[in-house]
This record gives structure tokens, C-alpha cells and sequence, in this order.
């Protein structure tokens, strides 16, 4: 593999370059400085998908708070004059008016439904929230990782320059052969031509970083972190923490909805309606008594359906409908239980497989090291040739490389995690 080729002594560089340096050359000082959480408050503030999500969850509020407005009374006002043309005739007037009222039971449950849209609509808002949050942390980690790993290969640009430039120096005293000289031109080519393509890479995912964060492309952007940060985490474990998959939440609302829309069915199917009105009038010529005067007249009426009470009626058919409607959500919310527990012991399988990979590439670099240190001293006396440090060389870069991959493999573990649980973000990490 070309890669392979990259370095041959990239351990000078390791042993003095800091964990999260800098990709960029350029002054940071006018870049927005961005650390995790704060490039989740800039996604849930600038997204638009959540932008959106939020908007529909305003008018469900709204929707809730009105949701009385049914039985609001119906009001009604007339008022008139009118004159016969003949001068003997007077002007006439009249005025009236009426209120109305009526009452189902099954007020009470459009008004839960309402309610309950609402609560629904929220825990929607809150899946769209978790969903952008998840996918900004894993870019910015992931970034993280680009960035840390361009450091890695522009030390291996420097030290492939060197050593490219120490062979021609020898080759030309008569010390080395040209073949050498050509390989380490090799070497070199490579190492430039893997940081141009990880270069490329970070600007596209920083491109899409933005767009998610709802920042304009132009902004220039500077992580907070390291990745090395997360090579100390602990036992994870789930122990003791209140567990809320998403999925189970939005089944036990479905349901909690389900149930009311029976409700409502049994209400429309056996439950009374009452009617109240009242009605006002008057008539008369200005400048004489009141000829016509009502004083009022009230009406009360009750309307029963017997719909319900017959079992092959369609009113009896929907309450079975609504039941047996209830009864399949139960059985899903059951089987999403089971694919969310099912979900969080692959996630702690993933997390257990990271760290122990961790834990295993910490002891392969310490064994690199060793082998590149006793591999240069060989070169330096002349019993080993430039391929053989350069391989020596490329197996300590790689179990570097690997190591931080492995480290962003169990963050990711653990962001997946805490999704899977209905965990806040950011609770296992600490």
C-alpha cells in the first residue's frame, strides 16, 4: 500500500507535536471557536429542519389552548327601521336577538385529542432536536479526527522532505545508491498526494458541518477538543439511569391517543346531546308604545342516539375497531421495547470492542516504538537498508492512526447510546 510508504520517521514528530494541533496556518483569531455544545446550540438555533419542527409544534399549542372553543356559545343580533311611503305612516323598528348553546360529550375528548396532538407533535420536535444534536456531535468528533490525523501526515510531508533531501546529500557524496535517493522521492510524492486528499476530505465535511449548523459557507470555523481527551473514559454502564427510548414514548402516546379516540367513538355512538336557547324581541312606531314585546322565550332539547346499543349498527363496529386499533399498538410498543433493548446491548458491544481495541493499539504503539527506535539505530550503523526503517516507520504512524479511530469509534459508540436510551447527550461522556 502507498500509504505504507507515507513516513519513515514520523516518531520525532509525535514525540513533541501536542494532541488537537492546529491544521490551519492562518490566525484562528477571527474564526468562531466552536466546542461541542456549542455547536449544538448553534445547530438548534440556525437548523432548519428544527426550524421547521418548531414552527408545527406553535400551532399545535395554539391549537390546544382553543380546543374549548366547540362549545362556545352562538350569539345573534338583529336590529331594523322602516318607514311605508305615505305621509300619514310612521317609522317603525324592531330589535331581537338569541343565544344558543350545545353540548356533546364528546367535547371532552376533541378536547384531549388536542392536547394530546400537541404532546405528540412535541415528542416529534424532540426526535427532529435528538436526531440533528446526534449527527452534529458525530461530525464535530469526526472532524476532530480529520484534523488530528492531517497533522499526523503534514509531519510526514516534513520528515519524508527530510530524508528525501538527506539521501540526495549522500548520494551525491557517493554514500547511497540512486535507487535509494528515487524511493524516498516516492515516499514523499505519497505523503503529499495522502494530505491533499485528506485535506480535500476536511473542507468537504466542514462544508456539510456548516450546513447542518445552519452557519453560512464563508464563516471560518476552528474546533475546541481532542480526541486524546477520550482515551481515559471509564466503565460505561447503564445502571441506575432512567431509561426513555424514543420509540417506546411515541407508542405510549399513540396509544394514550388510541384510547381517547375511543373515548370520542363511545360518546358519538351512546352519549346525549344537550341544546339550550333563548330568544328576544320587540317591534314598534317611534313615538308610540311598544306594540309587539317578547320577553323571552328558553328551549331546552335532548338527543339521544341508540346507535351503539346495536351490535351490527356501525357505531358498535368502530368501538370494536378503536379496541382492536389499541390492542396493535400495545403488541408494537412490546416489540419496539424489545428492538430498543436489543439496540442498546449492541451499542455496549460496540463500546466494550472499542475500548478493548484501545487498550490493545496503546500496547502495539509502545511496541512500534521501541521497534522504529532499535530499526533507526540499525540504519544508522549501516546492518539495516531505508526499507526496512521506512516500514518501521509507516507501522508506528499507522498505530497512531488507528488508535484515533478507535477512539472516535467509541465515541460514537456512546453518542448511539445514549440515543438508543433516551439519554441527554453528553451523560455517558462526562
Amino acid at each position: 500500500m502507498k500509504f505504507l510508504r507515507t513516513v519513515f520517521a514520523v516518531v520525532a514528530f509525535m514525540a513533541f507535536a501536542g494532541p488537537g494541533a492546529s491544521v490551519f496556518a492562518e490566525d484562528s483569531g477571527s474564526a468562531l471557536v466552536l466546542t461541542v455544545d456549542s455547536a449544538v446550540e448553534y445547530a438548534l438555533e440556525g437548523n432548519l429542519n428544527v426550524k421547521q419542527a418548531a414552527m408545527t409544534v406553535e400551532f399545535k399549542e395554539m391549537a390546544s389552548h382553543y380546543a374549548w372553543n366547540s362549545v362556545s356559545p352562538s350569539i345573534s343580533v338583529n336590529a331594523g327601521i322602516g318607514k311605508v311611503l305615505a305621509e300619514d305612516t310612521k317609522v317603525t323598528y324592531s330589535l331581537g336577538g338569541s343565544v344558543a348553546v350545545r353540548f356533546t360529550p364528546s367535547l371532552i375528548s376533541s378536547i384531549k385529542k388536542a392536547s394530546l396532538d400537541y404532546e405528540q407533535q412535541k415528542i416529534s420536535y424532540d426526535e427532529a432536536v435528538r436526531s440533528v444534536e446526534l449527527n452534529v456531535r458525530k461530525l464535530f468528533y469526526s472532524i476532530l479526527l480529520e484534523e488530528e490525523n492531517i497533522v499526523l501526515l503534514e509531519s510526514a510531508v516534513t520528515m519524508a522532505k527530510t530524508q528525501y533531501s538527506a539521501n540526495q546529500a549522500k548520494f551525491n557524496h557517493g554514500t547511497l545508491s540512486q535507487l535509494d535517493v528515487l524511493n524516498s522521492q516516492v515516499n514523499l510524492q505519497d505523503a503529499e498526494l495522502n494530505l491533499e486528499s485528506a485535506k480535500v476530505s476536511l473542507e468537504n465535511d466542514m462544508a456539510t458541518f456548516k450546513q447542518v449548523l445552519g452557519l453560512p459557507g464563508e464563516t471560518k470555523i476552528k474546533l475546541s477538543g481532542s480526541m486524546d481527551a477520550f482515551l481515559k473514559i471509564g466503565e460505561i454502564s447503564l445502571d441506575g439511569l432512567e431509561l426513555a427510548p424514543a420509540s417506546v414514548i411515541s407508542y405510549k402516546k399513540q396509544i394514550e391517543a388510541a384510547e381517547n379516540q375511543l373515548l370520542a367513538t363511545k360518546f358519538s355512538a351512546w352519549g346525549p346531546t344537550l341544546s339550550a336557547g333563548y330568544s328576544y324581541s320587540l317591534a314598534g312606531n317611534f313615538g308610540d308604545e311598544v306594540k309587539s314585546h317578547n320577553k323571552g322565550s328558553l328551549s331546552l332539547s335532548v338527543s339521544i342516539p341508540l346507535d351503539g346499543y346495536l351490535p351490527w349498527s356501525v357505531g358498535a363496529q368502530s368501538i370494536e375497531t378503536q379496541k382492536a386499533t389499541i390492542e396493535i399498538l400495545q403488541i408494537q410498543m412490546e416489540n419496539a421495547r424489545i428492538s430498543a433493548d436489543i439496540e442498546i446491548n449492541k451499542c455496549l458491544n460496540k463500546i466494550k470492542s472499542a475500548k478493548d481495541s484501545i487498550k490493545l493499539m496503546r500496547q502495539r504503539i509502545d511496541l512500534a516504538q521501541k521497534t522504529y527506535e532499535m530499526t533507526q539505530q540499525a540504519y544508522n550503523r549501516g546492518t539495516r537498508d531505508i526499507l526496512v526503517l521506512q516500514n518501521a516507520a509507516s507501522s508506528l504512524q499507522q498505530s497512531k492512526l488507528r488508535l484515533k479511530s478507535d477512539t472516535f469509534n467509541l465515541v460514537s459508540a456512546i453518542l448511539d447510546l445514549e440515543n438508543a436510551a433516551g439519554l441527554p447527550f453528553g451523560t455517558l461522556l462526562k
